[in-house]
C-alpha cells in the first residue's frame, strides 16, 4: 500500500497556485473543483509542469504540477533588513520556526556592504508579522543590506536554547490550471512513491 493524502481547501478570488507539503514524495495527484466540477491529473512520469485535464482529455505543459523537493531549510529567508530604530527584516515566512516575541534570533549568511558593524549577528525580537521581524536593536549605523541571508531561533522568551530543525518540505506545487476556479472549493488526493508496512 503506498501513502495518501487528501486536502480540501477554498480557493481565494482570484485562485493562485498553492504548495502542497505532503511530507512524502508525490507518485500521483488529482485535484478535484468540488464547486464547478472538472479533474486534473498528474504522476511522476509526466515533466514538471504538466498537468491533464481528465474531462477534455486534453495535456498542457504548463501551469499544471510540479514536484516539490527541498533538502533543507532552516528558519526564514531573508529579502531585506532596513537600517532603522529599531532594525525590521523581511522574511519569506515567519510561521514554519515558530518565531516569537522576545526569542533571541541569529542573522547570518547575509550579504551587506561591510561599511560599518555587520547585520550578521544575534538579535532579539519586539514585534513580528507573517513577513517581518522587528528587532529591539537600533541598527542605523549598521552596514547597508545586499542579500541574501537566513534568520534562526537561538533561544526562546525564557532563554532557554532552541535546536536547529530542518522545516524542509516534500509534496507538490499546484499550479494555476489544477487549482481550480476562483472561489472554488477544491479537494486533491495525493499518493506517494514510499510504500507502507
Amino acid at each position: 500500500m503506498s501513502q495518501c493524502k487528501s486536502f480540501t481547501w477554498t480557493n481565494p478570488n482570484p485562485a493562485v497556485a498553492r504548495d502542497l507539503d505532503v511530507g512524502f514524495t508525490v507518485a500521483e495527484i488529482t485535484t478535484v473543483d468540488r464547486t464547478n466540477g472538472g479533474s486534473w491529473y498528474w504522476n511522476d512520469g509526466m515533466a514538471a509542469g504538466e498537468v491533464l485535464d481528465v474531462d477534455s482529455g486534453t495535456l498542457t505543459t504548463s501551469n499544471g504540477f510540479t514536484a516539490l523537493s527541498e533538502s533543507s531549510n532552516y528558519g526564514a529567508a531573508i529579502s531585506g533588513f532596513t537600517n532603522a530604530n529599531p532594525g525590521v527584516l523581511t522574511v519569506d515566512d515567519t510561521g514554519p520556526a515558530g518565531f516569537a516575541i522576545g526569542d533571541t534570533i541569529k542573522v547570518e549568511g547575509l550579504a551587506d556592504d561591510g561599511s560599518a558593524t555587520s547585520l550578521n549577528q544575534d538579535y532579539v525580537i519586539a514585534s513580528l508579522t507573517a513577513t517581518t521581524i522587528t528587532t529591539a536593536t537600533k541598527t542605523t549605523a549598521y552596514s547597508t543590506y545586499v542579500s541574501g541571508g537566513k534568520v534562526t531561533r537561538v533561544s526562546d522568551t525564557n532563554g532557554d536554547a532552541i535546536p536547529t530543525e530542518n522545516y524542509a518540505r516534500r509534496g507538490i506545487t499546484v499550479g494555476t490550471t489544477p487549482v481550480g476556479a476562483n472561489s472554488a472549493v477544491m479537494t486533491a488526493i495525493v499518493k506517494g512513491k514510499e510504500s507502507v508496512t
